[in-house]
């Protein structure tokens, strides 16, 4: 009789450990994040869209490592995401698209000051055209041998979706077959162009065994992100001050499913009606949506159940570019953040 009780209690035991594990796992989950970067040129102030002081970068990585951020490379947290687990507390990555010269002679040196890793988006056609204003094939060697990596970002840096899907294969498989002759690598990892993709494209860059891609709209990666249309913060003269860089850094993914509408290119309808379930816990009167259709910034009237599913009604189309959304919620003191980017005809 005491041998069946002490049974009996084992199972509970077991069983109520098995439970709440599966609940914290699940609850890491939902809260497990990478918060990545992207800049574009240092210290060229007469492109202020692009630019970044490196004074203000060197600010950004000083927080960073005074507060105990985990820091590493775009190829580890992408790893982490291929197989499934969690990502660190404060996980951090940096992004730069366009291999602009004033990042391997500005940029660079403070990321090796601080030991921060970097990956490098790179369009080949200019480089190829030995631009003045652009890093050599030489200067790419030597990012890489310096403990760089980089990433494909076509080889026009054209609008893609502007084109027939035949140029934009073309394209990109020019632009990996010049990285492999120059580099001696295969890159695969992409950012799109001004962040503007299609599903055609995404479609192409499975084809093509591209592994992951980047866009340009702010938010979290965490688990449920699409892995062809990855979030980056994006930092510049307006929107890199060191304020504006700690909340970004510190804010955890909101995290949706079921978003629609799944096309991502807008063609005719471009006033869409957009909806998703909201999976992370939330305090329902935090939640606010904001948009730039009709060409400005401005909040988005929405609707939400008791299931979190949530339903946003633009007042005005978006205007031919890029039209963007991005919520923001509360989970106690943190701040939860979700951004999507559509490209408009």
């Amino acid at each position: 009789m005491q041998l069946f009780k002490l049974k009996n209690i084992k199972f509970y035991i077991f069983f109520f450990i098995f439970i709440f594990s599966d609940n914290v796992i699940a609850e890491i989950f939902d809260k497990s994040g990478a918060n990545i970067f992207m800049y574009h040129r240092f210290d060229e102030s007469k492109y202020p869209s692009t630019n970044i002081d490196t004074k203000e970068l060197e600010k950004h990585l000083v927080y960073l490592k005074e507060n105990d951020f985990n820091i590493e490379s775009i190829n580890e947290i992408l790893d982490k995401k291929a197989n499934k687990k969690p990502f660190l507390n404060n996980t951090i990555g940096f992004t730069v698209d366009d291999a602009f010269l004033s990042f391997y002679k500005n940029g660079w040196p403070i990321f090796k000051k601080y030991n921060v890793p970097v990956t490098l988006f790179v369009s080949t056609d200019i480089v190829n055209e030995s631009h003045w204003n652009y890093m050599s094939w030489e200067d790419l060697r030597e990012f890489i041998n310096q403990g760089g990596s980089i990433g494909l970002h076509s080889a026009s840096h054209a609008h893609l979706t502007s084109y027939d899907i035949l140029d934009v294969k073309r394209d990109l498989v020019s632009s990996i077959k010049v990285i492999e002759k120059e580099l001696g690598i295969t890159p695969k990892i992409f950012a799109y162009p001004f962040g503007e993709a299609s599903n055609d494209i995404i479609n192409l860059l499975r084809s093509l065994k591209i592994d992951f891609a980047f866009g340009q709209h702010s938010g979290v990666i965490h688990q449920n992100s699409n892995k062809y249309y990855l979030p980056r913060f994006a930092l510049n003269e307006t929107y890199g001050k060191l304020e504006r860089f700690i909340f970004s850094a510190n804010t955890k993914p909101l995290v949706v499913k079921n978003f629609l509408p799944k096309k991502i290119y807008l063609t005719d309808n471009k006033k869409p009606k957009i909806e998703f379930d909201i999976i992370s816990t939330i305090n329902k009167g935090s939640l606010n949506c904001f948009s730039n259709s009709g060409g400005e910034w401005g909040n988005i009237d929405f609707s939400i159940n008791e299931k979190n599913q949530i339903i946003l009604n633009l007042m005005k189309p978006f205007l031919s570019g890029r039209g963007k959304i991005n919520c923001t919620a509360k989970d106690n003191d943190n701040w939860l953040w979700f951004g999507h980017q559509f490209t408009v005809k």
